[in-house]
């Protein structure tokens, strides 16, 4: 979420579009970590540097969430498909691949960005700020609790920014003539007059008998059709760390010692309040230079500093308010401005001329809080908290191996671990992989509880992790193997399918019949009431057309003009019904419509995405990238 405020500086509208579908950024996630840090056990490897488990889980539940504040229960729903969550899995660790070869082409092209462009993003970000201005002190505490320093926030920002820098560079060169986008408006806009005969199957389904003969038939042309999956019922003890921690007690006493035994955590680093006058170097340096001198000069002879801020300063924002800017510590601001702001003893002090990327600087001193430790009152909730969490995960962590060491044992049940932990045996009914109930439905669970060692062995799993501080261990007590149905289960199904099909072909022998007058331009009437059929007309139909069947109307406006009679076909639907449509008349607007540039732009983003995957495609193809399935399935 914090990334995306800094994807709104991207040059263009098309790249703006664009960048929010590709470039996924996990800044509190410690995506940089993959290219400097090469971890053990790694997922995945590009050009020899590893992405570690640690990042491929960061990220991968990162993109969960997103998913299930996006979608809600049907993402739920998805999730409860072991191979859904395998292949978002495996798109997440193929987005961290493209974006690890972004940053080394990036870095190879020589892109870069400065200090003060950081500076502004992070201080822009809503995340930081309290009652519409940048706080220095949310800033800290919250990239603290992500496990991150300002140094290391301030590099996963400038990460991201070359990413878009590289990245709007090349979607940005995108464009769409307009006569491209208003051919494809009028498309679009086209209607068609149509006439329609329907035949349902269904009205046919009493002229048409099923043998025993033709049921065997089909019951063994289409065996894979009337397959039993694999079952499987299985005891399990579940493991929950949020019911654990209930039991959980954190003293006032325990927070107060944890507090002054580790001060170092709660250090408030020095911070600084000044006002700066910003002389633009602009075309001519020299004359921008001897101007932040004469301002200078004037400041030292007793002009007003904030008079000189507002009328000279090109910091319009600070100059409004006399030159202040709000407090601030090491590792945010320019480091020469920084330095110099840092080098200032006292207050009312004025610094000398200073040269940043941004131009002259005039820098007074307006207030100094040293470094100190951070009130008790100040930090007593959210130490607490921590406290509490700690507690928890290393009770969590005693009694998985608890029940690690009790279930190997006694593999033979689960009935003495159960004991060893106090937990109650759960029993499911049966299931297969595609139907198993929460929270047997994970990966390495439904490996475990498929497994033909387990069964044969009749002995327990492993402690299994599962994500969100829960594990279990399961023992399988029963096994179906996948079968066929026999013929009597699946009777009536198999019936339903021959008569729904003999039905629909004569559906379409009568459909045949009267095509042939249609298109003759013959009336038509005396056999539509013969076959109790009726014509129904369609004037001025558009694709979007709510009144009939999508289908049918892409099938339609598929079909070709007319010449000198209508153009007729015999359309077969998806449930076997067939549709006589005779088309009559193409209309197409001259003019364009509203929708002309909305087209325009969404043909600008289907050409920037496709230059962007021919871009990573290109620099897959010239990458060295090796996937380690293994440790990738082993990631929550």
């Amino acid at each position: 979420m914090m990334m995306d405020k800094l994807r709104e500086g991207a040059q263009g509208k098309v790249a703006k579009g664009i960048l929010g579908l590709i470039i996924l950024s996990f800044a509190l996630a410690g995506v940089g970590s993959y290219v400097n840090s090469p971890a053990k056990n790694a997922v995945a490897s590009v050009n020899d540097n590893e992405i570690s488990p640690q990042t491929l889980e960061n990220a991968y539940r990162n993109e969960r969430a997103r998913l299930e504040a996006q979608m809600g229960d049907a993402f739920n729903q998805l999730a409860d498909n072991p191979e859904y969550i395998k292949q978002l899995r495996r798109s997440v660790l193929d987005r961290l691949i493209d974006q690890a070869l972004l940053d080394a082409k990036a870095h190879d092209l020589g892109l870069r960005i400065g200090d003060e462009q950081i500076k502004q993003a992070i201080t822009s970000m809503p995340e930081f700020q309290q009652n519409g201005k940048f706080d220095n002190d949310r800033y800290l505490q919250l990239i603290r609790r992500a496990g991150m320093t300002p140094e290391m926030f301030r590099d996963s920002i400038r990460q991201d920014m070359i990413r878009q820098q590289l990245m709007g560079a090349l979607l940005g060169t995108e464009f769409v003539l307009s006569g491209e986008a208003s051919s494809l408006d009028k498309l679009y806009q086209q209607s068609r007059d149509v006439r329609l005969v329907r035949l349902p199957a269904e009205s046919y389904l009493d002229q048409v008998q099923v043998s025993d003969e033709e049921i065997k038939q089909f019951y063994a042309a289409n065996q894979p059709r009337f397959m039993n999956d694999e079952q499987v019922r299985v005891d399990y003890l579940l493991l929950d760390a949020a019911d654990l921690a209930k039991d959980i007690q954190v003293t006032d006493q325990d927070v107060r010692d944890y507090y002054d035994q580790h001060q170092e955590q709660f250090q408030r680093n020095e911070r600084r309040r000044v006002a700066h006058i910003l002389i633009p170097l602009g075309k001519d340096e020299k004359a921008a230079e001897k101007k932040a001198e004469d301002d200078l000069a004037a400041l030292n002879g007793g002009a007003d500093f904030a008079e000189l801020a507002k009328r000279d300063s090109s910091d319009t924002f600070s100059a409004k308010k006399g030159g202040e800017l709000d407090w601030f510590e090491k590792g945010v601001m320019d480091p020469a401005f920084e330095k110099a702001a840092f080098a200032l003893a006292k207050e009312g002090e004025l610094s000398g001329v200073v040269k940043s990327q941004f131009g002259y600087h005039i820098i007074k001193l307006l207030g100094v809080e040293p470094a100190a430790v951070r009130p008790f009152d100040e930090v007593q909730a959210d130490t607490r908290e921590r406290l509490q969490k700690d507690k928890a995960r290393e009770h969590y962590f005693a009694v998985q191996q608890k029940l690690a060491d009790a279930s190997f044992e006694n593999p033979d049940s689960l009935d003495a671990a159960a004991k060893a932990v106090g937990l109650k045996v759960i029993s499911s009914d049966y299931f297969s992989q595609a139907t198993a109930p929460a929270p047997l439905n994970d990966a390495k669970v439904l490996s475990a509880a498929f497994s033909e060692m387990l069964r044969e062995e009749n002995t327990n799993s492993d402690v299994i992790e599962i994500g969100d501080g829960k594990a279990l261990v399961l023992h399988v007590m029963d096994h179906k193997p996948k079968a066929v149905k026999v013929l009597d289960e699946v009777r009536e199904l198999i019936v339903t399918d021959i008569k729904r099909s003999k039905a629909s072909e004569v559906a379409r022998s009568k459909g045949q019949e009267l095509l042939g007058k249609l298109k003759s331009g013959a009336e038509v009437n005396q056999e539509l009431s013969a076959l109790n059929l009726k014509l129904e007309e369609h004037k001025g139909l558009t694709r979007f057309a709510q009144e009939l069947d999508q289908s049918l109307v892409a099938q339609i406006f598929r079909m070709p003009h007319p010449a000198k009679q209508p153009s007729v076909e015999l359309l077969t639907q998806s449930n076997g019904d067939q549709v006589i449509v005779a088309l009559d008349k193409v209309s197409q607007p001259e003019k364009p419509s509203q929708m002309a540039e909305l087209i325009k732009g969404q043909m600008g983003q289907s050409k920037a995405q496709a230059d962007y995957k021919a871009f990573v495609d290109s620099l897959r193809k010239a990458a060295k990238i090796e996937y380690f399935a293994a440790q990738e399935a082993a990631v929550e």
